[in-house]
């Protein structure tokens, strides 16, 4: 049970002992607020590794590492955004935005001839 000290280490491990043995794999998240440390652990009964860290940068790190070994214990991937459509959507948006300049160019400005009124004393 030694710790790694790189995260892209610890991930890329992880990872392989995961689908190595996906049944026995576990995969454990400690934070400890004392000595403000988390501690991530995988371990398969035979192998364990663990990854410390005190930095809350790891934090977004840990978040994709989670999605990514939720997606293989699932075995479902999630669905991709349909590109055409995705496209379709930002091309209609912007000419809206075309239009709505060009309808507020070609609109008539008129001024009102009304004077203010003074200041009662």
């Amino acid at each position: 049970m030694v710790y790694l000290k790189h995260w892209n280490e610890f991930k890329a491990q992880a990872l392989e002992l995961y689908s190595r043995n996906p049944r026995q794999s576990r995969f454990l998240v400690k934070a400890q607020p004392k000595t403000q440390t988390l501690v991530v652990k995988l371990t398969d009964n035979r192998e364990t590794l663990k990854f410390r860290a005190k930095s809350s940068i790891i934090l977004n790190r840990l978040d994709e590492f989670q999605r990514q070994l939720l997606e293989r214990m699932s075995g479902v991937k999630p669905p991709a955004a349909p590109v055409a459509a995705t496209a379709t959507a930002v091309a209609n948006t912007a000419e809206k935005a075309v239009n709505a300049v060009a309808d507020k160019a070609s609109a008539p400005t008129s001024k009102s001839s009304k004077k203010k009124k003074g200041k009662k004393k």
